[in-house]
Order: C-alpha cells, then sequence, then structure tokens
C-alpha cells in the first residue's frame, strides 16, 4: 500500500465518511480493511461478553469502562476461550474506567505514551467479541480517526454497544478507553454507553465516540498503585496492523 493514503486527503474523506454514516454502518477507510460478517457476534461456542477490557501489565489486571461492572453481583473475564472470575480493585470517581484483578497471564500488555497526543491520527478501537473474529484483522491498519480536545479524547469511529473498554490504538500506543457514543448534532442530543448491558438510548444523525484520554487513566492507575508501562516509542510501525495487537491486549468482559 502507498504511504500517501495517509495523508491529509484521505484523512479529511474518512471523516466526512463516517459523519455521514453515522454509528451504525461501517464506512470505507483508507488503510484498513473491514470484517464482512455480523457484527458483534463472537461465535456459537463463545461466551456472551457485553465489554471489553485491556491488560495493563503482567500480573493480569485489566482496565475497562466504570459502567461495565459497577452494578454486577460478579464479574468474569475471558481470554482465548478461557473464562476466569475477576474482582474489581480500583474504581474512578472522576472517569468512566474501573481496574480489575484477574488470574490471567496476558502474552501483551498496554503501552501508553509518555507525553500527550495532541494530533489528529488514524487510529484502530473495535470490540473484544469483533476483533477477536475479523477474517482480515492481519490488513486492518486502522478504523477510526482521533480528534484530541482539551484532555478528552474523541473519535469518528464505527464501533457499536459491546466496545465500552476496547484500547484506543494509534502506533501500538494505547491513546485511551472506549466509554461511550455522544450525539453531535441538534435533532437527537444525548449520549449512550457502549456496553451491551448498559445502552441508555439509540442516537440518530451524526455522532463520535468518546473515550478516556491517555492522561487520565495513568492518572487513576497512579493514584490506585496499579502498574503500568509507558514510552513515546512507536509500538507499530505506520503501515502495520494494528488489530492483531487490539487482539492481543484485549479481554472479554462478562457481567454476572
Amino acid at each position: 500500500m502507498n504511504t500517501s493514503a495517509l495523508g491529509l486527503s484521505a484523512l479529511v474523506g474518512l471523516s466526512l465518511l463516517l459523519a455521514i454514516a453515522g454509528p451504525c454502518r461501517a464506512a470505507p477507510v483508507a488503510g484498513a480493511s473491514m470484517a464482512g460478517k455480523p457484527r458483534h457476534q463472537a461465535g456459537p461456542s463463545a461466551p456472551d461478553v457485553h465489554a471489553t477490557g485491556i491488560f495493563l501489565n503482567a500480573a493480569g489486571d485489566v482496565l475497562t469502562a466504570r459502567h461495565a461492572v459497577r452494578d454486577c453481583s460478579a464479574v468474569y473475564v475471558v481470554k482465548d476461550a478461557r473464562v476466569v472470575a475477576a474482582r474489581i480493585r480500583a474504581i474512578s470517581q472522576d472517569h468512566d474506567l474501573a481496574v480489575l484483578g484477574t488470574a490471567l497471564k496476558p502474552y501483551l500488555s498496554a503501552t501508553f505514551p509518555a507525553t500527550a497526543q495532541a494530533q489528529s491520527q488514524g487510529v484502530f478501537a473495535e470490540s473484544y467479541a469483533v476483533v477477536q473474529r475479523m477474517s482480515n484483522r492481519a490488513s486492518v491498519v486502522f478504523n477510526g480517526l482521533s480528534e484530541p480536545d482539551k484532555g478528552e479524547l474523541s473519535l469518528l469511529s464505527p464501533v457499536q454497544p459491546g466496545a465500552s473498554g476496547s484500547p484506543v490504538l494509534g502506533g501500538g500506543l494505547v491513546l485511551g478507553v472506549v466509554v461511550e457514543r455522544v450525539a453531535t448534532g441538534q435533532i437527537s442530543p444525548g449520549s449512550t454507553t457502549l456496553s451491551q448491558l448498559g445502552r441508555s438510548m439509540d442516537l440518530q444523525g451524526v455522532s463520535r465516540v468518546k473515550a478516556v484520554s491517555t492522561e487520565h487513566v495513568k492518572d487513576f492507575l497512579r493514584s490506585n498503585a496499579i502498574a503500568f508501562t509507558e514510552s513515546d516509542e512507536p509500538q507499530l510501525g505506520r503501515m502495520q496492523a494494528q488489530a492483531p495487537r487490539a487482539a492481543t491486549l484485549s479481554v472479554g468482559v462478562i457481567c454476572g
């Protein structure tokens, strides 16, 4: 693929296509290919996950969205068909974040950027259930566009319920954590969380995905003495597929 596909004109085209498509249609994206199967079906033998989590460290701690686990009588996580019980280690009072302790030993854990990412860029974000069954994930470089703004992270992205807790990847670094979709037009103002159990409303028209930015994530982890890794060195090459890394970093979250 010609690296010029990541130029300004391609990203502008991406913004327009995703804005027109709205939340329920996956727009074509330069430098990426999209799975053609029905979304949010993990297969007949897979557990019914309702949200996503991110491995934080070798101890098996998992970062996810607070709303996905707050009202559960029990919480489980699934990785590669293995289901284990999880315990809530920390809950953020300021942001939609939570950390789960698990007995899983990850092959790979998240690396966060050491300094804030100020520019828009092509990113990859998708739910655990979708990314695990993507037949073309080895070729998907990005499927959305980040829009950093005043410490928050806004995405033009097609993700749907089940994506709460998903990593937002740029260069393989975790730039944020998906939490909700927010309507940006005047016709249907409001927002909806992106876990399967937490849907509050269906949005119509133009909307964006909101993610908690890495700066807020790191502050939360530090305040709760949760180990994590940070670096400004890209973890992947500019045209290297990010979907496989998302699949390795992610776990499914089950509310019992």
